[in-house]
């Protein structure tokens, strides 16, 4: 077998060279296409920030505003909901937040319902626009929700307390507007006495037995399956707040496929 000239030996080298220039740029491209396609986001709606293949899960706030706040009990709520709006929600989940007024058919809707749609933090530069990112969160996430503070409360207080009707309210026009295959969590800012002429727990705190067999019990039922609450009591009427109170929230929420999972007296 004749051996290859100097000159045939060199474009030998240099067309395996180039051969596994082309071969590593193949290579490197194939690796940017898989990476972005396991990475990339599954796209949001412009509006309600929430992904196109739908929310996460869910959580709704309910602040009672039927009494006015302390300045303690004021300052505490801010603290309370910026932790809420800022660490609270994961990236994805929906957000609704309600008030209960003296009139719950005023405040059937919810304040603000929007997506978290993080901050970026999980992207990377190679596939996002990070600062965009960040200035979604804070102009259309962030903002929009601390701008509906002031709507929490009130500085006077309300005939009626209809607690029952507004847990209604977020059922119909949260839970149920949006059947989310995710986890559903409810936080509840109140003294927790519902006081409606049907019912007033300061008077006397009856069963669930009790409550659920009577009129406005019927009236009042309610499904809230699977869904996490947390109770952030604010001790207006402490002589009216005591264990037998707490008791009857607890099988309450349980009754109606609900659990507690914490009370946390608010400050104030």
């Amino acid at each position: 077998m004749a051996r290859l000239s100097r000159r045939a030996k060199k474009q030998q080298n240099r067309e395996i060279v180039f051969g596994l220039l082309i071969i590593l740029t193949v290579a490197v491209i194939v690796a940017l296409v898989g990476y972005q396609l396991t990475h990339r986001s599954d796209g949001y709606d412009p509006e309600t920030l929430c992904p196109l293949s739908g929310p996460k899960g869910h959580y709704v706030l309910l602040v009672d505003k039927t009494d006015p706040l302390s300045f303690t009990q004021k300052t505490a709520l801010q603290t309370l909901f910026a932790d809420f709006v800022e660490h609270k929600v994961p990236q994805g989940n929906l957000v609704s937040v309600f008030v209960v007024g003296e009139d719950y058919t005023q405040n059937s809707k919810p304040l603000v319902e929007i997506c978290n749609p993080g901050t970026g933090e999980d992207k990377s530069e190679l596939t996002a626009n990070l600062k965009q990112l960040r200035r979604q969160y804070s102009k259309k996430f962030i903002t929009p929700l601390s701008q509906q503070f002031q709507s929490m409360v009130s500085d006077k207080s309300s005939k009626y307390s209809p607690i029952l009707e507004m847990l209604q309210m977020v059922n119909l026009e949260s839970y149920k507007r949006h059947p989310i295959d995710g986890e559903r969590h409810l936080l509840i800012v109140s003294d927790m006495l519902h006081n409606t002429p049907g019912l007033s727990l300061y008077k006397k705190i009856p069963s669930v037995e009790e409550f659920q067999t009577s009129t406005y019990g019927r009236k009042s039922y309610l499904e809230l399956k699977e869904v996490d609450v947390e109770l952030y009591l604010l001790i207006n009427s402490p002589q009216y707040q005591g264990d037998e109170l707490m008791e009857f929230w607890h099988s309450y929420f349980e009754s109606v496929g609900a659990k507690i999972s914490r009370i946390v007296p608010m400050p104030g």
